[in-house]
């Protein structure tokens, strides 16, 4: 099965004034270079949802006029680009959080799929895994432009739980004090 990374980088940030989360910059460089670059060495192929491909050269699907709205969206619009591909599994992940887990699509890949992290005491929803074949049957199971939180998402389809020791690795960057936050534990 062909792996697919997915990065969520389409929200509209606001708690940081409506800037561009994946043009924040952290030790130098754009958060979208940082998730990147965990992520990418963990599957075949990375897209990304969102505005831009960043200067990545990466497959960009934007949110369409159909589906649901919100976070949502972007597993929906991978849903409907590898249609062609039934069989491939989509790795979602936030465009925020610089220090994912390098083993992330190993863990949420081992078992039973749809599959999502959990971790500091709760469930990391961004964090998820599915076939293609899954997301297009839960996500047509919802009303078109509503938006859907992506942990009802998860548990609607009744996904595995996947623990994760490390609740650091799944920090993601809402704010300015949470950037500065990045920066320090980046040492």
């Amino acid at each position: 099965m062909t792996r697919f990374g997915l990065i969520l980088a389409g929200g509209q940030a606001r708690r940081m004034g409506g800037a561009d989360k994946a043009l924040a910059q952290l030790k130098g460089r754009h958060l979208i270079e940082h998730v990147a670059e965990r992520l990418t060495p963990q599957v075949d192929q990375v897209l990304i949802s969102g505005r831009a491909d960043y200067g990545s050269e990466m497959k960009v699907l934007t949110d369409g006029p159909v589906g649901p709205a919100g976070p949502a969206a972007g597993l929906f619009a991978a849903a409907q680009y590898l249609a062609d591909h039934p069989a491939s599994i989509v790795i979602a992940v936030p465009v925020d959080a610089p220090f994912l887990p390098l083993d992330l699509v190993e863990r949420l890949c081992a078992g039973s799929l749809p599959a999502v992290a959990h971790a500091g005491g709760r469930l990391q929803p961004a964090f998820s895994a599915w076939t293609q074949d899954e997301l297009v049957a839960q996500l047509a199971r919802h009303p078109a432009g509503q938006g859907l939180a992506l942990g009802q998402l998860a548990r609607d389809a009744n996904a595995r739980t996947v623990k994760f020791d490390d609740p650091g690795a799944f920090f993601n960057i809402n704010s300015a004090d949470d950037l500065a936050a990045a920066e320090a534990r980046s040492g």
